[in-house]
C-alpha cells in the first residue's frame, strides 16, 4: 500500500472542507473498489462505558453505510488493547481510536494510520485532570499522598498515562505516595468511585478552555453533575481521538473516508453524529509528529521512580 502523504491529505482535507456536501460524487464513485457492495468494518472501544458504545454503533452503522455508499459494521471492543490490536491486525479496516491506542497499534504495525483528528473547542488537543470532590480538602496534589486513587485503565490516556507522568513530573511517586490504588474501566466509574468516596481522588479528560476559564472534568459528563468534582491540575496537552486505518487499506478509500468526515458538519445529520456519537466539533488533519508526546508519556508513566527522583523543573499547570 502506498500511505496518504501529509501534503497529499492536507490538499484533500482544504479542497474537501470547501466543497458543498452531496449524495454522490462521480470522482470518488470512480475512485472507490470495484465491488460496491464490499463492507467497511469500523471498530470503537468503550471509554465512557457500554452503554454509550451501545448507542454510538446503532447511530454510526446508518449514517456512514449512507455517507460512504457501502454498508458499514461497527464493532465495539471490550478495551483500549482489543482495538489497538484489531487495528494492527487489520481486524478492522477504520477506527475511532484514542490517542494511546492509535499509538499502540503503529507500534505493533507502522503502516497503521491516522486520517482525521478530532476538533473540540476549536483545538485538536485536550488535557488529563487529576480531580476530587468539590468538598475535598485538597489543594494541590501534594495534599493527595496517603490517599486512594482511582484509575480508569492501564492504556487510557487522560485516565492514567498523562496524569501519572504529571504526579511523577512533580516528584509524586503514585506507587509509594497513595494509600491504594485501583482500576474503575471507564470515565464514568471512575467518577462515580470519587463521588461515593470509594476512592479520595481520579483521573479523566478536560476539554481545552478559553485562557482564564477554569478547567472541568469533562470525563465525569456521563456522571453528572460535573459540579460535584474540583480539578486540582492538568496535564501537558494531549492529541485528540483519530479515525485511524488498518495496514494496507486502499489509499481511494481513505481519501473518500477522509472526504466524509471533513463534510460532516456541513449537513444536519452529519452534526447529530458529531455532537451525540463524537463529541466533537468536527474533524481536522492528523499528523503523524502530533503522537510523539503520547509515546514519552507512556515511556514515564511505565518508569520505576528512584526514591528523591522526578521533582518538577516547573509547577504542573494549576486549575486555579
Amino acid at each position: 500500500m502506498r500511505t496518504p502523504s501529509p501534503v497529499r491529505l492536507a490538499a484533500a482535507l482544504a479542497l474537501f472542507a470547501l466543497s458543498p456536501a452531496r449524495a454522490s460524487d462521480p470522482l470518488t464513485d470512480a475512485m472507490m473498489p470495484l465491488d460496491p457492495k464490499a463492507s467497511i468494518t469500523f471498530g470503537v472501544s468503550q471509554p465512557n462505558g457500554p452503554g454509550r458504545a451501545a448507542e454510538a454503533k446503532a447511530a454510526l452503522e446508518p449514517y456512514l453505510s449512507e455517507a460512504m455508499h457501502r454498508p458499514v459494521k461497527v464493532v465495539v471492543l471490550a478495551s483500549y488493547e482489543d482495538l489497538a490490536q484489531a487495528l494492527a491486525a487489520g481486524k478492522v479496516d477504520l477506527a475511532w481510536a484514542e490517542p494511546v491506542a492509535f499509538v499502540v497499534a503503529q507500534q505493533k504495525n507502522h503502516d497503521v494510520q491516522a486520517i482525521a483528528k478530532a476538533l473540540r473547542h476549536g483545538k485538536l488537543f485536550y488535557r488529563a485532570a487529576i480531580f476530587v470532590r468539590a468538598d475535598s480538602p485538597a489543594q494541590a496534589l501534594a495534599d493527595l499522598r496517603g490517599k486512594s486513587f482511582a484509575w480508569v485503565s492501564k492504556t487510557s490516556a487522560s485516565g492514567y498515562l498523562f496524569p501519572r507522568a504529571l504526579l511523577i513530573s512533580q516528584g509524586i511517586d503514585p506507587d509509594a505516595a497513595f494509600r491504594s490504588q485501583s482500576f474503575a474501566g471507564d470515565h464514568p466509574r471512575d467518577c462515580e468511585a470519587v463521588r461515593q468516596r470509594k476512592a479520595d481522588a481520579g483521573a479523566t479528560f478536560s476539554d481545552e478552555r478559553p485562557r482564564g476559564e477554569k478547567p472541568l472534568a469533562d470525563g465525569c459528563a456521563e456522571s453528572p453533575p460535573v459540579s460535584d468534582f474540583r480539578v486540582l491540575a492538568v496535564s501537558a496537552p494531549i492529541p485528540n481521538d483519530v479515525i485511524a486505518a488498518r495496514p494496507s487499506f486502499d489509499e481511494r478509500v481513505a481519501e473518500s473516508t477522509l472526504q466524509v468526515f471533513a463534510q460532516m458538519s456541513q449537513t444536519e445529520a452529519g452534526r447529530k453524529v458529531l455532537h451525540d456519537v463524537f463529541r466533537v466539533d468536527g474533524w481536522g488533519l492528523a499528523v503523524a509528529g502530533d503522537f510523539a508526546a503520547v509515546a514519552e508519556a507512556m515511556k514515564v508513566a511505565s518508569a520505576k521512580v528512584a526514591p528523591g527522583k522526578g521533582a518538577a523543573k516547573k509547577p504542573a499547570k494549576s486549575a486555579k
